[in-house]
């Protein structure tokens, strides 16, 4: 028997990724969660083949309903869930004097407040699974302010929930960690209008590239590996972990001496 996840903001990026990957081990039955049905429909143009292996369906995780819904759904069709990635969020730039209340609240209902109601909300259908994962994406943003105030700040919360969760849903065999990308390429800063113009953000990436000592920015499968392996059972003693993944980007120190290659 196939064990259940769902990975919310799975219609695109790092959250398709995850689902992808969790497919192809062959152990998974995947609902992919999404606000938006142009996602959904933009993830099946572009991978046809995934149309008949994950499950789509939408639902808002920054609104309480949505997420009672979904539990409800996932609950009679299933009656428990293995696994959860909680992945849904949202960016924007700016520090306090451009960023109002609106967009704060935004961010935090989101990023943030959406992890705990989604979490809480199928609370249930973990406990039946007598041995589930939950996995946030959170960001390197959470301990190396960004230049978002907002997004920063959602993550940092994200990951004390992460640490919180750990210890308060570890006595139901509930395990909950958290994996910090670094810049990944997604349309996530494209999908939120960061950037408007396609060749402004490649070029952004090209740039920042030269942080990274590997010499290149995230991929979404490099995630998704890491997520697929917190939520199998090789990684049963893992619990309340920040996972940086940012191919050694934070410790980016233009004192280093240059290497020639």
């Amino acid at each position: 028997m196939k064990k259940i996840a769902l990975v919310s903001g799975g219609s695109s990026g790092i959250g398709l990724a995850i689902a992808e990957k969790l497919i192809e081990t062959g152990s998974w039955t995947v609902i992919s969660l999404s606000r938006s049905q142009e996602k959904i429909d933009r993830a099946l143009k572009l991978y046809p083949a995934l149309g008949g292996k994950l499950k789509f369906i939408t639902g808002d995780v920054s609104e309480a309903e949505d997420c009672a819904g979904i539990s409800e759904s996932l609950g009679a069709e299933y009656g428990m869930l293995h696994g959860l990635v909680n992945n849904a969020g949202i960016v924007t730039w700016g520090g306090m004097e451009a960023t109002n209340l609106e967009t704060w609240h935004k961010i935090l209902s989101i990023n943030l407040s959406g992890p705990f109601m989604l979490t809480r909300a199928l609370l249930p259908l973990l406990k039946n699974a007598n041995g589930a994962s939950v996995v946030n994406i959170s960001s390197i943003a959470s301990k190396h302010p960004g230049t978002s105030i907002a997004y920063s700040v959602s993550k940092a919360g994200l990951d004390m929930l992460t640490e919180y969760l750990a210890g308060d849903l570890g006595p139901y065999k509930i395990r909950t960690n958290a994996i910090n990308p670094g810049l990944v390429k997604t349309n996530l800063h494209l999908d939120n209008k960061v950037f408007t113009e396609e060749d402004k953000y490649l070029s952004m990436l090209d740039k920042a590239a030269a942080r990274y000592p590997i010499g290149r920015i995230g991929r979404p499968a490099d995630i998704a590996s890491l997520a697929a392996f917190l939520l199998s059972e090789e990684s049963s003693w893992i619990n309340g972990a920040i996972i940086k993944t940012d191919g050694g980007a934070t410790l980016f120190n233009d004192l280093i001496p240059p290497k020639r290659v």
